[in-house]
Parts: C-alpha cells; sequence; structure tokens
C-alpha cells in the first residue's frame, strides 16, 4: 500500500491518499477525508489505463464542494432524504439539520463526507477506515462507531460497511462514486442492465413518496440493457425539475444475500462493471445537478457519471410498507456492496 500526504484540512487533520494495486495493475486511492474514494485505475480491454471515477486533485476542493457533489464519499448515517429533516422513534421526535430545500440530505450538513476517518487496519489488498458520530451530531441519536473496509482484488472492489450504535437510530451508508467507464466526456451512451422490475416515485423535490412502481412499459425499466441518454432525457421531460434519473430501483429477489444487481457498459465495450450487493434497492443518479468543474483530468458536468448507490429505500422511516432502517443497540449494522471490472 501506498500513502501520500494530501494535504491539512480545515481542523488541522493530516489527510493521506491511500492507494492499493491489484495483480491486474488496477489501482484505488482512498482518502482518509470522508473515506473517500479519490481514483480508480482499470485497464481495459484494449491495454489502456482508465480512471473510471469522479474526484478532485486536491483537498480544497473536497472541503470547498458546496455543490455537495459527494465524489466518493461515504454517506450518513442516512445516506439520501428525510423529508423535512423528521422522524419519530417510540413516539419520540427528532429532529435534523435541513441541508437540502428543507430536508435532511446524505446526514446533514456535516455528514461522514466531511469526516476525518483513522486508517485502523491494512494489508496488501485491503485498507479499513473508522470514525465516530456522537450522540446529537446533526439531530441523530445516540453514539454510533463506523468501519468501511475496501478491498481490491482481481478487478473486484469491495465495499463493507460495519456499524454500532448506543441508541435506537436510522442507519442506511452508501458510497457516492460516480461512475464513467470511458475515463472521460459523459455517461449518456453507457448502456445500464438492472435486475429491477420496481421502483420509487420521487416529487419535485426528489422526495421519495412511498409509491412503489412497476417499471415495465417506463423509462426506468432497465431489465433489457440500453442506453442510458434517451432514458435521461425521457425522466426529464416527465419531471423537469429532477432532470434526469433520481430514483431507489429495487433489486428482484429483495430478501436474498449478496447477489448482483446489475451491469454498467462503456459506449464502446471496452470495459463493463457488474454490482453486487446485499442492500434491497439503490438509488440510481446520473449527476443531473452536478455544475460545470475540473475534476482531475476533465471536466465535470451534467451527467458526467452515474451513481449506484446502494442503500435503504429513501425516506422509509415514514412509510410503515418499506423495510425499515433503525439499528438498536447491540445490534451490527452490515452492509456489502462490490464492483467488478472485466471486459
Amino acid at each position: 500500500m501506498d500513502k501520500q500526504l494530501f494535504g491539512i484540512d480545515k481542523n488541522g487533520n493530516e489527510i493521506y491518499r491511500y492507494t492499493l494495486t491489484d495483480e491486474k495493475g488496477n489501482s484505488l486511492s482512498v482518502l482518509n477525508y470522508g473515506a473517500t474514494i479519490q481514483s480508480l485505475i482499470i485497464t481495459d480491454k484494449n491495454g489502456v489505463k482508465k480512471d473510471v471515477v469522479l474526484g478532485f486533485d486536491n483537498l480544497e476542493q473536497y472541503e470547498d464542494d458546496t455543490d455537495r457533489t459527494y465524489f466518493g464519499a461515504v454517506c450518513g448515517r442516512v445516506a439520501n432524504r428525510i423529508a423535512n429533516g423528521e422522524f419519530y422513534i417510540e413516539g419520540e421526535k427528532y429532529t435534523l439539520v435541513q441541508n437540502n430545500n428543507g430536508h435532511c440530505l446524505h446526514g446533514g450538513k456535516d455528514g461522514f463526507d466531511k469526516k476525518f476517518f483513522d486508517l485502523t487496519d491494512a494489508e496488501d489488498d485491503y485498507m479499513t477506515f473508522s470514525t465516530f458520530s456522537m450522540d446529537g451530531e446533526e439531530g441523530f441519536p445516540g453514539n454510533l462507531s463506523l468501519s468501511v473496509k475496501y478491498t481490491l482484488r482481481n478487478g473486484l472492489l469491495m465495499i463493507e460497511y460495519l456499524a454500532s450504535t448506543t441508541a435506537t437510530c436510522p442507519v442506511s451508508l452508501s458510497n457516492h462514486t460516480y461512475f464513467n467507464l470511458a475515463g472521460e466526456g459523459d455517461i449518456r451512451s453507457h448502456r445500464l442492465q438492472l435486475n429491477s422490475h420496481y421502483y420509487m416515485e420521487v416529487d419535485e423535490n426528489v422526495l421519495t413518496t412511498g409509491m412503489v412502481l412497476p417499471v415495465k412499459g417506463t423509462e426506468f425499466d432497465f431489465t433489457t440493457e440500453k442506453e442510458l441518454g434517451p432514458a435521461i432525457d425521457a425522466a426529464a421531460t416527465a419531471q423537469p425539475a429532477v432532470k434526469g434519473i433520481d430514483h431507489h430501483f429495487f433489486c428482484d429477489n429483495a430478501l436474498s444475500e449478496y447477489r448482483r444487481f446489475g451491469t454498467l457498459s462503456a459506449p464502446d465495450g471496452s470495459l463493463k462493471m457488474d454490482i453486487f450487493t446485499n442492500q434491497c434497492g439503490a438509488q440510481i443518479y446520473t449527476a443531473n445537478f452536478t455544475p460545470q468543474m475540473p475534476a482531475k483530468d476533465r471536466q465535470a458536468g451534467r451527467n458526467c457519471g452515474i451513481a449506484i448507490e446502494t442503500q435503504y429505500p429513501p425516506n422509509n422511516l415514514n412509510f410503515s410498507h418499506l423495510p425499515n432502517m433503525l439499528l438498536h443497540r447491540g445490534e451490527t449494522y452490515y452492509h456489502k456492496t462490490g464492483f467488478r471490472f472485466y471486459y
């Protein structure tokens, strides 16, 4: 494992860029700021090395990212939106920091994407980062301990989360990496297939309404592989405020264990990525609101990448018919997601 100083954050913490390299010459670089995936270099079938994730070249861009792109960061305690920043546990109301149009998004103003993580364990093919969230942070109850393990082995990136809490608390963690298998341009010509026959409706604020709808006959039907561009345009036409795909898709066989959820393919077929998870679904987000900005060796902007955020259904605390994300004292939250690259 390689270790390089990436900068000093605003709290005086030393932020390092830790890099793993696998037997195929692929490499993964993670920061101990937000446990953020900063780079993922994969070799395609033509022998070309591509950085297939969006990110920044320096710490200042991550700290000053007022648009909150969340490039590569761990999001939580609860990924996605909680309506009005409110929820109830056993009749007691909890009010969270509202950082997105009156709602709580990705854990609040200072979620895990802004946290310092310690590197607590590492070998040649994995590294584990840990952090702690105190009772009351961003309005969430209980002290929460979290570790995130990244493994890179033979073209497979595995992300595993372990969390525990001292009081009942909602927990739904995810990673907000934006993938672009071409290593440049946008993802409109990428092709996507999902083992998902149902998705969640959202309103004009991208809040889930609680309605679970079939994908059949809609722009959200990826049960057979298709190009992203036309689906993004159709979704944007149907809901101009959402500007594209920003919806939760349920994994088929949701009660099963770790399984394949879908496949993303580069436009020229030079690289593919299978997605595996033990979660019940994922938020698919096509960078609808990403502004024009420098992002490493390219210019980011609308549709610059696709985020596949495996997680619990968003805003599920407000809907009794959805899988519940409450973690109780004495329980362990375990989330496992894998991305397998091949051609």
